[in-house]
């Protein structure tokens, strides 16, 4: 197998997949996969078993893959691993890192509000995503970066689905800024506190559109 069009078709299909490209319970062709990026179906296919590990798609037996469903209740579930994971990467930030160190969280948290002056949601996306990752690398922990991510891949398939029918997020881009100034400050019980209630706000908020939208799961 050729590793270089492995790599390819892993990159290519996970970004379709968390950017909402195939929408959830909907079959992903082989075949179409296979003309599109002109390989053959073993890259593909093993692409796709990786990405079922990852829980971003799911095996069919004798149908081939699909990209899940995902329910309210994993969804709030997943919120609240994912609340806890970052909670304890805030904690290790408090003990181990300096101000110089957390200069990638301000940045980001400036790319956001840079984003929402200039009406740019996929601009805010990338930069909540570099703040996000770059608060679980801070942690230094790999086993704890390993197992968050693949919840916030989740979450965000499920934000860029849901992400027309959301408001300007001002009010998470302020949130971000608040929890750096806390950090900044050593200031853990603020800091824990901001994020816990900026998680807790955000679930409700995507909870109530896909109520709305998809009763029976996204």
């Amino acid at each position: 197998m050729n590793q270089t069009n492995y790599d390819l078709a892993y990159s290519s299909l996970k970004k379709e997949v968390l950017a909402g490209t195939y929408k959830p319970g909907v079959s992903v062709s082989v075949g179409d996969v296979e003309k599109r990026l002109g390989m053959s179906r073993t890259p593909i296919r093993v692409a796709l078993q990786r990405l079922s590990e990852e829980k971003l798609v799911e095996v069919l037996p004798r149908h081939g893959f699909r990209v899940p469903l995902m329910t309210r209740k994993e969804m709030w579930d997943a919120q609240e691993v994912l609340a806890g994971l970052e909670l304890l990467a805030i904690d290790i930030i408090h003990e181990r890192c300096t101000p110089e160190q957390l200069q990638p969280l301000v940045e980001a948290v400036n790319n956001m509000r840079s984003a929402i002056e200039q009406e740019d949601m996929a601009a805010w996306s990338e930069a909540d995503a570099s703040f996000h990752n770059g608060l679980l690398a801070l942690s230094g922990n790999d086993m704890l970066i390993k197992c968050a991510n693949q919840f916030l891949e989740q979450m965000w398939r499920v934000r860029n689905l849901t992400r027309a029918f959301r408001p300007t997020p001002v009010k998470s881009s302020e949130s971000h800024a608040a929890l750096v100034d806390a950090l900044l400050a050593k200031d853990i019980e603020k800091a824990r506190a901001i994020h816990k209630s900026q998680r807790q706000r955000s679930a409700k908020e995507i909870d109530e559109i896909v109520a709305k939208l998809e009763p029976h799961g996204l």
